[in-house]
Order: structure tokens, then C-alpha cells, then sequence
């Protein structure tokens, strides 16, 4: 049976929920009830619940730090939020520590309670004390899947004994989705801060017709998630699962990622390709598109190509875009099967965007190539060889360009970029509000900014901020969770993270020292 504790300090909320759960069918039993946070510590570490409602604003304890403390201990509760109307900036930090979901506690509905139950009920018995021993041949080919997404794989793998009955599934197609957190906001944050199982969850509910799924995280900042599938998943379908995804992530987790995708493949062995693939889309996919989900199969299509230089109609945003959309390019002229009008027509876009940006962009190309180029016919009879190297060549004349002349504008852009940031530092500061007033792109602005100041965007607001608030908590007797308010930080614990990292100390000790 599942075990649920209830923390509460309004009684009547407490009687509610008793009365709105459907014990026996759910196979449910109350364990207890406590009316706060610090009462509801010590219930959860005597009775081991599996699932905890809990308010968040509580006398002695909130919620927050019962749930923080809570899930420092092994085989932790799972939690879902009692909250108000105005309570979500509260309920988006319980998420990050792991709760799985929130309840309204004035819309309290049956229906939704009971899927809430249901939902907590499925991922408790996914836990390992909950399964039964997977076989040989399963640990196996998880394994396998593991080491072929590693960018080194243990070699050894190829070479292990097969177990008893292991077989790949035939007619299948296989994904490799590429996750990667998107811009510089988050460089702060600690592997503590990342609720990685939350994701996981996100991902695997998106897929429930998969055969197989799985996740492998690289690193603190990308993953990847393998998908397993007999029938075949549109572009539009496989779209909004990721869609799906991302929504959650950003609400739940306050994370951006970028998802880069690959084809579908029939041979398991074909996995490292296919991560490559992923991992490509994203690194190749130029900047000035804005859309956080890439498909590889974009990449070497000519008319996607086409859309995406017409785009690119600024200087700033081609310029942020040249060195991932000349790979891309390079990529698509050594493709077999490539049409060499294609091939012309896209190396005449590319130089006649140049062209268009300023008589000194003109003037600087027509005198790298010695001579001006006025339509795709001048590139004929040219091969497909050549249009290699005089790719090759561009690329090096707009690597000397940026060099010569762009200089000085990401540093104006840099020091516009940090008068805004100064002069709303009591503020919320998103890289993309910046970039938006000073009319560029988020990704083009966190890579000048690094170029400029040798330092990424977040670690600079928090560090104009954290200054701010030396002075405020020495004055006017300013407590710690007011000052995080004033500097526009939701979560006074976050806030003491940040002001930790920067400052070598804690706003408490920093007080007392001072």
C-alpha cells in the first residue's frame, strides 16, 4: 500500500484532503498529519512516507526547507505543493527541489487529486526497491546503448560475451535527441540545483508508444535521450513531444535547452552516428534562426539553406551566424548527390548578403576576391571543387573582416549591454531582455559579451548585484530575504547560493563580519 503524510497548518485543508481521497480504491492509508514544516520533518523521517502534501507557507518551517531537508536522505518522499493563487514563484522552487506537481488549494477537484496519486503511485514503483531484477540480456543492451552514446566509448563493449537471449528488436527506428542548456543564465548553479530525475520523467512521459527509452546525461549540461519506436514518428509529431518538453522544463525548471535531433536510423550500431548527427544540428544550426529545436535533416537541404541566409538580414546577425553557417554550408557542398545549381545559388546569396551591409563590407570583399560578384551565373563553370575552396576562401575573408571591423562594435554593444544591466539591477535580468533592447540576438550577445569582458553574462549581473547587496544589508537593518527581494531574486536560498559563490561567504557571515 502507499503511504501518504499530509503537512498543513490549516486544519480545514488538512479534513479536505482526508476526505477527498479515495483510500481503498487507490490502495492508499493515511500515516499521519503535521501542521508544519519542522513537525512534518520529523513525521517524514519517522514514518518514511511515499508521498507527502505539503503546504509551503508554514510557521517554525515552510514547505521549502522540510522538502530541502528532506531529500538529502535516501529513499526521500515524493511531494506534491498545496498552494495558493499567488504562491507559483513559491511552487516553481519546490519543483526545482523535486516536488512532482501542485495542487490549488482553493480548486481542489477529485479527478485531478486522484491522477496527482495515480502519477506519484507509477514512479514509486519504477524505483529500484520497486522493480524486479532486470535481466542479463536487458542490463546488457542498456549498457551497450550507454557506451555507443559516450562520445569515447569502452571499446570493450564490442568485444563482452553476449547473455542468453539477447537480441535486438527488428523493424524498429532509432532517436538520439541532444539536449543542451541554452545561453549562459544558469552558469551559477550547482549539480544540486539540477534536478535531473525531473527531467528524466519529463522525457519518458512525452514517449509512452516507445519500445525502449532511455537517459544518459554527458555532462552537468547536456544529455541525451535515446527513443526506440516500430512505427514511424512525423516531424510534426516528434515536434511537439519536444515542445512538450521544453515547456515543462522552462515552467517547472526555469531551464532553456536547445534540442538537436537526429534521423531515424534501422541499425543499432549506428548510434554513435546518430548522436553525432544530434549533436551537429546544434552546432552547425545558425544562430540567427530562433528556434530551440533542431532537426539534422535541415542541415544539408538546400532550401532550408536558402531560408535561413534570406533571414539573415543584419550585420550583427550574419556575423554571430558566419562560423556555424559556414560549416554548414561546407557540409552540404561535399554531400555526392549535391545540385550545383543549388551549390551557386547559395554561394551567390552568401556573398550578396555581405555586399548589402555597408559600402565598407563591398568594398573589402570585391577587393579579397578581386573582383565583384553580381549574379549566380559567374560561379559557372565553376565544380563542385571549387566552390569548396572558395568557401574555404570566404570564410577566411569574413574571419579577417569581423577582425578589422567588428571590433569596435561589440565592445559598444558590451558596455550598452552593462549600463542596462547597472541601471536595472533592482531588477530581474534575462540575457534575452538585454539582447532584446539592444536589438540582437541572446546568443550573439552572451558569445560578444565573453569576447569582450572575458566573463559570461550571468556571472557578471550576479556579481553587479551581489555589490548591491553588501550595501543593502548593512543598511537600514535590511534582512537577508528583503534584500534578495529588492535585486529581483524569488528565492531568498538562491539568492544566499549566489551571494556564497560570489562573495566567498554567506549573507549571514558577511553581516557579522561587518
Amino acid at each position: 500500500m502507499t503511504s501518504i503524510l499530509i503537512v498543513d497548518d490549516e486544519a480545514l485543508i488538512r479534513r479536505g484532503l482526508e476526505s477527498m481521497i479515495p483510500w481503498e480504491r487507490l490502495d492508499c492509508f493515511l500515516v499521519d498529519h503535521a501542521s508544519n514544516g519542522e513537525d512534518g520533518l520529523e513525521k517524514i523521517r519517522l514514518h518514511r512516507p511515499d508521498i507527502v502534501f505539503t503546504d509551503i507557507k508554514m510557521p517554525k518551517m515552510d514547505g521549502l526547507q522540510m522538502i530541502e531537508e528532506a531529500v538529502r536522505e535516501p529513499d526521500h518522499p515524493i511531494f506534491i505543493i498545496l498552494s495558493g493563487y499567488n504562491d507559483f514563484d513559491l511552487v516553481r522552487s519546490a519543483m526545482r527541489l523535486g516536488a512532482i506537481d501542485y495542487l490549488i488549494k482553493l480548486n481542489l477537484e477529485e479527478n485531478e487529486l486522484i491522477s496527482l496519486i495515480q502519477s506519484a503511485q507509477s514512479m514509486i514503483r519504477k524505483r529500484p526497491e520497486y522493480q524486479t531484477p532486470s535481466s542479463p540480456a536487458k542490463d546488457f543492451k542498456k549498457g551497450f546503448i550507454r557506451e555507443l552514446i559516450r562520445k569515447k566509448p569502452d571499446k570493450s563493449i564490442y568485444t563482452q560475451q553476449l547473455p542468453e537471449n539477447f537480441a535486438l528488436s527488428d523493424n524498429c527506428f532509432y532517436r538520439i535527441l541532444y539536449f543542451s542548456i541554452s545561453g549562459q543564465e544558469t552558469s551559477l548553479s550547482s549539480d544540486n540545483d539540477f534536478p535531473q530525475n525531473f527531467l528524466d520523467n519529463l522525457c519518458m512521459e512525452q514517449f509512452p508508444e516507445s519500445t525502449d527509452i532511455s537517459v544518459h546525461h554527458l555532462n552537468q549540461d547536456t544529455m541525451a535521450l535515446y527513443i526506440e519506436y516500430r512505427d514511424s514518428m512525423s516531424t510534426e509529431e516528434l515536434q511537439n513531444k519536444c515542445c512538450n518538453i521544453l515547456s515543462n522544463a522552462k515552467r517547472y525548471l526555469n531551464r532553456q535547452f536547445l534540442i538537436g535531433i537526429s534521423p531515424p536510423h534501422r541499425n543499432l550500431i549506428h548510434l554513435p552516428a546518430a548522436r553525432e548527427e544530434a549533436m551537429e544540428s546544434l552546432t552547425f544550426q545558425v544562430n540567427g534562426i530562433d528556434t530551440p529545436i533542431h532537426f539534422y535533416t535541415n542541415l544539408l537541404n538546400a532550401d532550408s539553406l536558402k531560408k535561413q541566409l534570406n533571414l539573415l538580414n543584419t550585420e550583427s546577425v550574419f556575423f554571430e551566424a558566419a562560423e556555424n553557417l559556414m560549416l554548414q554550408v561546407q557540409k552540404f557542398m561535399t554531400q555526392s548527390n549535391v545540385n550545383l545549381e543549388d551549390a551557386r545559388q547559395i554561394c551567390f546569396l552568401l556573398i550578396s548578403r555581405l555586399y548589402s551591409f555597408d559600402p565598407k563590407s563591398r568594398e573589402f570583399f570585391v577587393s579579397w576576391f578581386g573582383k565583384e560578384y553580381s549574379s549566380p551565373s559567374q560561379f559557372d563553370p565553376v565544380g563542385k571543387e571549387d566552390m569548396i575552396s572558395w568557401l574555404l576562401h570566404l570564410s577566411q575573408g569574413i574571419e579577417h573582416y569581423s577582425h578589422q571591423y567588428m571590433t569596435e562594435i561589440y565592445r559598444y554593444k558590451v558596455k550598452k549591454a552593462r549600463e542596462y544591466i547597472y541601471q536595472n539591477r533592482f531588477q530581474k535580468i534575462t540575457l534575452n531582455e538585454v539582447a532584446s533592447v539592444l536589438e540582437i540576438t541572446p546568443s550573439y550577445l552572451s558569445r560578444i559579451f565573453k569576447k569582450v569582458t572575458q566573463q559570461s553574462f550571468s556571472d557578471y549581473v550576479a556579481e553587479v548585484k551581489i555589490e548591491e547587496a553588501k550595501s543593502l544589508l548593512l543598511k537600514d537593518n535590511n534582512r537577508i530575504y528583503e534584500v534578495s527581494s529588492m535585486l529581483g531574486y524569488d528565492d531568498p536560498y538562491y539568492f544566499s547560493k549566489v551571494f556564497k559563490k560570489i562573495a566567498q561567504m554567506t549573507p549571514s557571515e558577511f553581516i557579522a563580519r561587518n
